[in-house]
């Protein structure tokens, strides 16, 4: 009976900050973070947002990354948005790579219009020259 009483008070003071964080969470419209890093051996800074519209606004999230090192250097981007009152919005997505071997590209896009129409677009992976005569995939 014991042990009972006092998993009950344990998990009651477990439960209210993280139903206070919670709700916190909820009811919040925006979000950023932004990281960056610096050693020897390159810098990487990275980024994320994300706004979740108010009224007829459209919502919207990015995140981005970048590298730089002895190695090569590329970036990562990712940018998804609603149209307001839930018309339209789109995705896109994009890498670039370049290095001593040779370079790369990559993007996706889709996007769909108010009258509910869509269009998308993926064009693949572009290779530089010396990536492509190497028959080097994906650098």
């Amino acid at each position: 009976m014991q042990k009972n009483v006092r998993r009950v008070v344990a998990a009651s003071a477990l439960a209210l900050p993280l139903t206070l964080g919670a709700a916190g969470i909820a009811s919040a419209e925006s979000y950023h973070d932004t990281s960056t890093s610096a050693s020897s051996e390159g810098v990487t800074t990275s980024s994320t947002s994300a706004d979740s519209g108010t009224g007829s606004d459209g919502a919207s999230f990015d995140q981005n990354d970048s590298t730089a090192g002895p190695d090569g250097a590329g970036s990562d981007r990712t940018h998804a948005t609603t149209g307001g009152n839930g018309n339209g919005g789109g995705y896109e997505q994009g890498s670039e790579w370049a290095g001593p071997e040779g370079a790369t590209s990559d993007h996706t896009s889709a996007t769909i219009g108010d009258n509910g129409s869509s269009d998308s677009q993926d064009t693949g992976s572009q290779h530089g020259v010396l990536s492509g005569a190497l028959g080097v995939p994906g650098l």
